[in-house]
This record gives C-alpha cells, structure tokens and sequence, in this order.
C-alpha cells in the first residue's frame, strides 16, 4: 500500500514518492510535493535575476571560466561600474531582460580574448558586436570590412 502525504503548498493528497528527500536529513522528506518545490525554486531563481543581475553574471561567468580554465577576477561591483546600458560598436541600448537570441542582449566581453576575464579587459557589448568580433583579430575585422564593402560597389 503506498502512503500518501498531504502537500503543505498546494494542499493536495499525493504519494509519498511526489515528495523530495531533505538534504540535510537522512531519511527525512521535505513537507511539499516536488511540483511545488520547482515553482518555488524557479520563483526564488526569477527574482534573482530581477534584484541581482550583476552578482548573476559574475557567478555565472566564473563558474564557465573554471571549466574552461580562463582567467577570471570580475565581481559584480566591477560589473556594474562598467556598464553604461548602451552597445559601444552599435550605440543601441542592451538589456538583462532580452531573451537570449536578441541582438542586443548585453553581454560581457574580452576585450583580449588571451587575457581572460580580468578587470580593465572586459567591456559590456550587444549579442551582436559581440557575435562579429567573436575571437577575430582587428586586421581579420578590417579584411572582412574590405571584403563587403567591395561586394557592396560590385568590385572583387
């Protein structure tokens, strides 16, 4: 016979197997289901975002700099002195709250991809600027800017 529990969030008679297990002791289960526990957690995760974007992004960038061994030493304090809300290369205004594929989804970039994310080598950049400058060198950027511009007026 399964044992059923009552959710003390959404109120609702589930087994006991809807529940997840307490981290911090053994044995113990948590008193809401595990539905509830999500929507909290993307909720406590949302406003986050919301109060803490600069403390987001610097956690989230030091977490991918140790995976991939890039020198890193931003903090959010940094973060935030540096940013003025507007793209540098296009003039547009960037944002936190653009969903990811936007163009002019703020970015933080090297600007020295071999130094690593350290201060004085990071500028914040539209998705944009950012994609085209990816790790191409200012000759590479100028060899591209000669190449359309020689299409544009139909030289080759």
């Amino acid at each position: 016979m399964m044992e059923i529990k009552i959710c003390q969030s959404c109120l609702k008679e589930k087994n006991l197997g809807d529940f997840p297990v307490r981290n911090d002791r053994s044995g113990r289960i948590r008193p809401y289901c595990k539905p509830c526990a999500n929507k909290a957690n993307r909720s406590r995760y949302a406003s986050y975002k919301r109060n803490s974007p600069w403390k987001l992004r610097a956690n989230k960038k030091k977490a991918t700099c140790k995976d991939r061994g890039v020198a890193y030493d931003l903090d959010a304090a940094h973060l935030e002195e540096i940013w003025t809300g507007f793209c540098p290369v296009f003039g547009v205004k960037i944002g936190f709250d653009l969903h990811r594929n936007n163009e002019n989804a703020a970015e933080i970039d090297r600007i020295e991809p071999e130094k690593g994310y350290v201060k004085g080598n990071v500028a914040w950049l539209s998705r944009k600027a950012n994609r085209i400058k990816n790790n191409a060198s200012p000759n590479d950027i100028e060899k591209l800017n000669t190449w359309m511009q020689s299409i544009k007026t139909g030289v080759n």
